[in-house]
């Protein structure tokens, strides 16, 4: 009987160690547990200087578990409809794998345009510490979620349409969006010019605005994006102050006027100029429009 029991053992550490050692090799990949697949939300507090203001944030994620995607803020316009606005991007995501974020400022916590599109720069009849500038919140995002792997990429995108478009330029004006290798800025309103020919919000003349950066700011990978025909002057949404009527009558003339403004800067400063102007045709003032075309030019963007 101890022979057979010997036999036995004999035949089954054999067949262990015959076992297909590529399963074993094989390092399976974990998947992100921060992020769901498809659509999610998660609130947001981390950042100490505006921990009494948190935010929804919205995701979607086309790949479940993949940590290897590139990843695009967007934000939202003056309807504060997150959840459409983020909705618009889902088929480009899925088409060309790559992870959304979009941040809630509602109406409750942000009202006005001085809460939101301004970056509550501007609060109580002076400028608030730059701690406290909402632009702030777009990097900040970003770091918590790379500390919750959900991408391994070191650098992002971010796109924002009409009063997300104001919040998009006036963070690259304001703030120095090292990790941020795309910026578009798409169907805004009105423009903060990069010059000191108008006071703040209009332009940069009394504002917090360091002058020796300005130069830089030319060299931003930002994209001026607006509808061929978002050309209606009496849209009740367009701001009708004489600062923005000087900008144009309606947002495509404001979109040339604020590219060639600061093409103009640069000139006068004698550096590099790398904005760039793109207008889309047979298209208006749509969200759900510019969406795939903005989303396109990401994926561009990180393909060429």
């Amino acid at each position: 009987m101890k022979n057979y029991n010997f036999i036995f053992l004999t035949m089954l550490l054999f067949i262990t160690s015959c076992e297909d050692s590529s399963e074993k090799n094989e390092e399976p990949v974990a998947p992100t547990t921060f992020l769901k697949n498809g659509n999610g939300k998660f609130l947001f507090n981390n950042y100490s200087p505006l921990a009494d203001k948190p935010i929804n944030v919205y995701t979607y994620l086309p790949v479940e578990g993949a940590t290897n995607l590139p990843l695009i803020f967007v934000m939202h316009g003056n309807s504060r409809s997150v959840v459409n606005n983020c909705g618009y991007w889902g088929e480009s995501a899925r088409k060309y794998k790559f992870i959304v974020v979009c941040p809630e400022f509602n109406d409750a916590d942000f009202p006005g345009s001085a809460n939101y599109q301004n970056g509550m720069m501007f609060t109580g009849g002076q400028f608030a510490d730059s701690t406290k500038w909402t632009y702030n919140l777009i990097e900040e995002i970003f770091s918590y979620l790379k500390q919750n792997d959900v991408t391994t990429h070191e650098t992002f995108a971010i796109y924002g349409f009409s009063a997300g478009g104001q919040f998009v330029h006036r963070y690259a004006l304001y703030t120095k969006p090292h990790r941020a290798v795309l910026i578009i800025a798409a169907g805004s309103g009105w423009y903060t010019l990069p010059n000191y020919s108008e006071n703040y919000p209009y332009g940069l003349n009394n504002s917090p605005f360091d002058e020796k950066n300005l130069s830089e700011k030319f060299q931003l990978p930002l994209v001026i994006m607006v509808g061929e025909n978002d050309t209606n002057p009496n849209d009740s949404d367009l701001r009708k102050t004489v600062q923005a009527m000087r900008q144009g009558p309606h947002r495509y003339a404001r979109a040339k006027n604020f590219y060639q403004q600061g093409a103009d800067m640069a000139n006068d400063l004698k550096v590099a100029f790398d904005w760039k102007f793109t207008s889309v045709p047979d298209v208006g003032h749509s969200s759900e429009s510019m969406a795939p075309v903005a989303a396109e030019i990401f994926y561009n963007s990180y393909n060429n």
